[in-house]
């Protein structure tokens, strides 16, 4: 069960990545989705450690990490897009 908790704290990386990504890549689609893959791979050995279990490089948790980006970026763009509309005249 340590182990759910630590893929758990993956999520904060998750997002922090893409909005890192999201204000410092030109790069669109699955090129800026592996730039937050790496990002998110760059922070994870603290995670892994305190798990003893290395997750990221696991093919299962990469798709699922790609799968909590394709949703993070969805729900920002549904949000911004409902703000753009309630500031339209």
């Amino acid at each position: 069960m340590g182990w759910v908790v630590g893929v758990l704290k993956l999520v904060p990386l998750i997002l922090s990545a893409v909005h890192a990504v999201e204000r410092m890549s030109s790069k669109k689609g699955k090129d800026k989705q592996d730039e937050a893959i790496a990002l998110v791979g760059d922070l994870v050995p603290l995670i892994e450690a305190s798990i003893g279990r290395d997750v990221v490089n696991e093919a299962e948790v990469q798709g699922a990490i790609r799968k909590v980006i394709d949703a993070v970026v969805a729900l920002q763009n549904v949000v911004r897009d409902v703000v753009v509309k309630r500031h339209q005249p």
